[in-house]
């Protein structure tokens, strides 16, 4: 593996990755839906009566007072079939439109009995047009886009929060990388520590067997190859815990038999870069991504703003309606007669409703306004943040950067004092413990050293995460993410 392969692995299998491309999915969808409610719809009723009702006198002296032979008891009989079917949309100024169809067919007592019934049964159509405009609440594309544009502006907010996923998620999966090779050198170390041990604890043995060495050298030199061994198995175990780290960072099953290669990251990150503290944070206030999110929060907020403000108006809706009726003995030809205009309708009114408090609305239209200040807020620390993580992973930069200088030279003189005390001892006059010490001494300072430029390779990676340099530092490039993105909303 090498860190650039663990990486695109990361943006391709990464399980939270993923769920931030859902998450761009529910976006898209919530976008859709807002829309929708500028779609045509249709609406169909049909409905059939049945009915047999004794007349009181009110309803028969309405129908003409008709006594039928045989019908004392004035049973009104109705069987009327009824269906309307109509379509609507909504236009983003508010403007309703309705075009319906109503068509009727009554069968009664009354007409099948009454000299002056025209038909039976009798076929009645009604074709029409409603439009309806709300004058305050609702009224403009202002108002009643704000649901489909605070839907877009949230879709975007989502997307650019994926993007600053992948970029946090790139740096956490170098980090981690880092982690592993660091883990490799020390374990290096650790290995000629013990190859060193087990070599001095030869020559003591035969320096002891021949009678020119002591016993307490033998053991001295079994003691230090015990101690090294324990320190090369507590560092194995914390490779495996930092690889299991990174595995999971790339959805990967635990490697069991430890056959998995780590590619050295080109002797870790230099931390050599072209910009000074003031430029990087000049350059990450203008390309971090969240700076761009925060500020599609803000304008969320203020169209909520918008919203609320709509909400708390009084409805007043003006309504107009024409139609046309149609009458005759069967439902094509009532329909022809509404065509040729047998009857007419129109009609023109005005619709108000005002509730008397408005305590819901006002706190509605506070909550949303502080709900500005609050998203302002956070934009302003973000600003400021950016400025303050550039400068700590700078310092940090610095700080690691005079570390290794300082743990190079502890290497050195590590092993020109090593190098003395052998020379005494081989000459009869050192302390073998001595050797010993001095060995581990120098050790550890060649650990230090590793983990000095670990530390210049992880401050190197939070430098350009902090500044937005990220991916065009490790090789990624805003496109690729975008096509994910795009992939996932296109994805059903």
């Amino acid at each position: 593996m090498s860190i650039y392969s663990s990486v695109r692995r990361a943006l391709r299998e990464n399980t939270d990755f993923k769920s931030e491309l859902e998450s761009v999915k529910i976006s898209n969808a919530q976008i859709q839906r807002e829309l929708s409610e500028f779609g045509w719809g249709i609406e169909a009723l049909a409905r059939y009566e049945d009915r047999s009702k004794p007349q009181n006198t009110r309803e028969f002296i309405a129908v003409g007072g008709l006594q039928l032979p045989g019908n004392e008891s004035r049973i009104f009989i109705d069987e009327n079939l009824t269906a309307r079917v109509g379509v609507k949309k909504k236009y983003s100024t508010g403007t309703v439109l309705e075009v319906g169809s109503r068509f009727s067919r009554l069968s009664n007592t009354l007409n099948r009995t009454s000299a002056n019934a025209l038909f039976s049964p009798e076929y009645e159509t009604f074709t029409g047009i409603t439009i309806t405009q709300p004058l305050l609440r609702g009224f403009g594309k202002d108002a009643n886009l704000a649901g489909v544009n605070i839907a877009r502006l949230r879709g975007t907010a989502q997307e650019i929060l994926t993007h600053v996923k992948a970029m946090n998620l790139v740096a956490e999966v170098a980090t981690r990388y880092t982690d592993i090779i660091t883990a490799d050198r020390v374990l290096n170390v650790h290995g000629q520590n013990i190859k060193l041990a087990e070599q001095m604890l030869v020559r003591n043995k035969e320096l002891f067997k021949s009678k020119e060495g002591l016993a307490t050298d033998v053991t001295t030199a079994e003691l230090a190859l015990y101690q090294r061994q324990d320190q090369y198995i507590t560092s194995a175990a914390e490779k495996i815990e930092r690889v299991n780290t990174l595995f999971a960072l790339t959805n990967r099953e635990p490697d069991l038999e430890g056959k998995t290669k780590f590619k050295p990251s080109s002797a870790f990150f230099s931390g050599e870069t072209n910009m000074g503290k003031r430029e990087l944070i000049s350059y990450g206030q203008k390309r971090r991504l969240d700076i761009s999110y925060y500020n599609h929060v803000v304008d969320t907020t203020k169209l909520n703003v918008l919203r609320a403000r709509d909400s708390g108006r009084a409805q007043l809706n003006l309504t107009g309606s024409a139609g046309l009726y149609g009458l005759d003995a069967d439902g094509g030809g009532a329909f022809g007669e509404a065509a040729s205009a047998q009857g007419r309708e129109w009609s023109l009114g005005l619709d108000f409703k005002m509730p008397l408090t408005a305590d819901a609305d006002e706190a509605a239209l506070k909550a949303a306004e502080a709900q500005v200040r609050k998203a302002e807020l956070e934009l302003q620390k973000t600003k400021r943040s950016i400025s303050l993580e550039v400068h700590t992973a700078c310092t940090r930069m610095e700080a690691a950067k005079q570390r290794i200088q300082t743990a190079k030279k502890a290497v050195e003189l590590a092993a020109e004092r090593l190098k003395q005390e052998q020379d005494l001892f081989n000459a009869g006059e050192g302390d073998f413990y001595r050797v010993v010490e001095l060995q581990q001494i120098l050790g550890d300072s060649k650990v230090n050293l590793v983990a000095s430029e670990a530390a210049l390779s992880k401050s190197v990676i939070a430098v350009w995460l902090a500044a937005g340099q990220i991916f065009e530092r490790i090789g990624i490039s805003n496109a690729e993410i975008q096509v994910m993105v795009t992939r996932a909303k296109a994805k059903r």
